[in-house]
């Protein structure tokens, strides 16, 4: 059996962005307190606010976004982690990128068609397109009984 293939948030990146965040909110902290201007707490709120929402990605960086493996795939969704075993894909796909709008996804489409799951790649993710098609292809072939 091949080793699983996963999807995982880029950590390094979200650590990055979220210190020039905390970084910039204390420079315009600074700026606000030294020039007593209430107007730059605005950014700084705002600066804040987004480091932390780039926190979360850290916190929950050792849990994959996308599982394929010998049996399936198990993906985290907003309704929480979803399975499928190959037998009940009607398809899986990767999109690749639409214009500036829509990143990379891998999608999953039940086999009656009534639902589809995605999993981001693409910048924030250690998993390229090309290398998101290839591992699942091999996946499912694999699978294939």
């Amino acid at each position: 059996m091949t080793e699983p293939f996963e999807i995982r948030r880029r950590t390094g990146l979200y650590l990055v962005l979220a210190l020039l965040c905390f970084a910039l909110a204390a420079g315009f902290g600074w700026f606000a307190y030294d020039r007593s201007d209430l107007v730059l707490c605005g950014p700084l709120a705002i600066l804040l606010l987004l480091g932390l929402n780039l926190l979360r990605g850290l916190r929950d960086a050792r849990t994959p976004l996308f599982v394929a493996d010998g049996h399936g795939v198990r993906m985290l969704a907003r309704e929480g982690w979803v399975g499928l075993l190959w037998s009940e894909m009607g398809e899986i796909r990767v999109e690749r990128r639409i214009g500036v709008r829509f990143d990379p996804r891998v999608k999953v489409v039940s086999s009656d068609g009534t639902k589809f799951y995605t999993a981001p790649l693409g910048l924030a993710t250690n998993v390229s397109p090309g290398e998101a098609e290839v591992q699942l292809a091999r996946h499912r072939s694999a699978a294939a009984y």
